[in-house]
């Protein structure tokens, strides 16, 4: 098992082994972790991606391609496009009409 010294400072160097299990760079976050029985654990913060793999599966959801996902971005743009033009243009109708009242 690795082990390690712990400095005055409080800081201590992680062991080869330990850093190359966990993935660990230089720069890297890690967490210590408090289990149940009174020990500690030592994670990396990084998440490899392949972890994420079904984070969003509900029993019953389709799949959904990536054609679908741009297409419907693209409508969810152009709903809001036309809804600020909208807006924008009742703005301007109603300065508009205040400008034509003000003058004599």
């Amino acid at each position: 098992m690795p082990r390690s010294r712990l400095t005055s400072k409080g800081q201590t160097t992680i062991p080869l082994q330990v850093r190359e299990r966990l993935g660990l760079r230089q720069g890297d976050a890690i967490e210590f972790v408090f289990q149940a029985d009174g020990s500690v654990g030592l994670r990396s913060t990084k998440r490899d991606v392949r972890s994420l793999k079904g984070l969003l599966y509900r029993p019953g959801m389709r799949t959904v391609s990536i054609e679908d996902m741009n297409a419907a971005v693209r409508q969810a743009a152009v709903k809001r496009y036309l809804r600020s033009a909208e807006t924008s243009t009742r703005g301007r109708t109603s300065a508009a009409r205040r400008q034509r009242r003000r003058r004599p």
